[in-house]
């Protein structure tokens, strides 16, 4: 059978690497591997070639959503692993027609467009108005955001960002006391130093006053920021609930200043992969209280 038109789909992150086919609309085939899997972006895709069901297909759409960098849709480098992904490069190598790459938080910043209320869950009292700016945030291997403008005939359009990576602000005296602690191992403290997997190891050790290999015997790194969620959900671990319910008060504060920078009336919309994880705690009431605490 000849298909006359898929396109190939990406979510490229610094801990998995995604790929899936669709056709009309349908997922008809999935692939995914650990990013650290390939020392280059290249290797993994001809890895997912293999596998794909594509030799019947005229016609290839490519479009990657990539925790990274983004010149001119045409090119992507990542923030947390070293690959870099090219436009043309990957044409040569599937004859496709439309090739293009997009950061990952403008590819959910495009979701949320489409999501009802029903498919959020409200962290505080509701209160957005429809049809109006949207901003998204969201920690996972890092810190991603986004700004969702919205025109007067109700059309949407998004705005990337680095807002990750800006100066992480604390809030009362602990915080101080943990941006001293970071700025001593790593001089600039980006936002997302905290607030990301990497950043509820670095709140542990802060917390614990031990170095992030100590944190759990035989547990790869790789593995620490679950198990400090685990430990916290389980309430098996004193420092793990302090780790997490400090983390929630964090997020809120800079969801807070992601507000008051674009006055989203539409909604902050928080996303990522921790988010889904430690919920129970973010509706503890810490997360909106500080999102609030503005001064």
């Amino acid at each position: 059978m000849i298909v006359d038109k898929v396109v190939i789909a990406g979510d490229i992150g610094g801990t998995n690497a995604r790929l899936a086919i669709f056709e009309q609309g349908s997922m008809v085939f999935r692939w995914s591997c650990p990013s650290r899997d390939h020392a280059e972006f290249n290797e993994a895709f001809q890895a997912f070639l293999k596998e794909a069901p594509l030799n019947s297909v005229r016609n290839i759409t490519i479009c990657l959503a990539v925790a990274g960098v983004i010149e001119a849709h045409t090119r992507a480098v990542g923030t947390n692993i070293p690959w870099v992904i090219d436009c043309s490069e990957l044409q040569h190598a599937t004859g496709c027609d439309r090739c293009m790459v997009i950061n990952d938080f403008e590819a959910a910043a495009w979701g949320v467009t489409r999501l009802s209320d029903r498919q959020c869950i409200p962290l505080g009292k509701p209160g957005r108005v429809p049809g109006q700016t949207m901003a998204i945030l969201g920690a996972g291997t890092g810190l991603g955001q986004a700004i969702i403008p919205c025109d007067a005939e109700g059309k949407y359009s998004v705005i990337s960002s680095e807002g990750g990576h800006t100066g992480f602000a604390p809030e009362n005296r602990e915080e101080v006391e943990l941006l001293v602690y970071l700025m001593s191992r790593f001089g600039h403290v980006s936002v997302e130093r905290v607030l990301s997997g990497q950043g509820l190891v670095n709140i542990h050790s802060f917390l614990s006053g031990k170095p992030a290999e100590k944190l759990a015997d035989g547990v790869e790194n790789d593995h620490l920021a679950p198990e400090i969620t685990r430990k916290a959900l389980d309430h098996s671990d004193e420092t793990c609930v302090r780790t997490v319910e400090m983390f929630c008060r964090i997020y809120g504060a800079e969801a807070g200043n992601l507000a008051l920078k674009c006055l989203p009336a539409g909604g902050i919309h928080v996303a990522g992969g921790i988010a889904p994880v430690i919920l129970p705690v973010m509706q503890q009431g810490g997360f909106r209280e500080a999102f609030e605490n503005k001064g």
